[in-house]
């Protein structure tokens, strides 16, 4: 018989899954929330409201069917702080993104555009959102001359460097929140004290 799963299931695999946002300074992960796996789905409509309380992360769906929901789950001030930059805001305008009188892009405009194309299929400028670099989603979107060099969490483009160390940053990050939980911790006290780290985004 399959087992329904409680709130603290649900907040122990979203913190495994979004741990380099909580820790590593990701600015957003995507995760899908389905009732396949014990009616997880359920118990995020239920509890979603409370498991986000006093954190520095928030959430929006940005697809929904009765079998599950698409989430990203993000900081806002690291979303704010990608936003501000000229090469980001630059892409984001070629991608058909309209940026305010102030020339800047908000995160709830971002998030409503991300949740319009989702329903067509993942937009690819997703990426950017997600702490890929730049050149990397511009490689993959085709938009530059850059070649595949290396393979990893994602296809890199041109010099490794950047990207390998961005990996490793999210590596990192998943592995101290899976040896914090392994040691007894608490999920809603990873959640609310993630201690999230500050790193340029390029």
């Amino acid at each position: 018989m399959r087992r329904i799963s409680n709130t603290r299931d649900l907040v122990y695999r979203i913190v495994r899954c979004i741990a380099p946002t909580l820790v590593g300074g990701k600015p957003a992960t995507v995760m899908n929330i389905s009732n396949e796996n014990g009616g997880l789905l359920d118990v995020w409509d239920r509890s979603r409201a409370d498991i986000f309380t006093g954190s520095q992360i928030d959430y929006y769906e940005l697809k929904r069917t009765d079998k599950n929901a698409i989430v990203i789950f993000f900081n806002r001030s690291q979303l704010d702080r990608l936003l501000a930059r000229i090469q980001v805001l630059r892409f984001l305008s070629d991608c058909g993104y309209e940026s305010g009188s102030a020339g800047s892009l908000g995160v709830d405009y971002v998030l409503s555009v991300l949740k319009h194309r989702y329903a067509a299929g993942c937009p690819h400028e997703i990426g950017i959102f997600l702490g890929i670099p730049l050149k990397d989603v511009k490689g993959f979107m085709g938009l530059s001359s850059l070649k595949t060099t290396k393979r990893g969490m994602w296809c890199i483009y041109g010099n490794p460097k950047v990207s390998e160390k961005r990996m490793n940053e999210y590596r990192h990050a998943k592995n101290m929140v899976a040896g914090r939980l392994f040691a007894g911790e608490n999920p809603f006290n990873i959640i609310r004290n993630g201690e999230i780290r500050v790193f340029e985004l390029s």
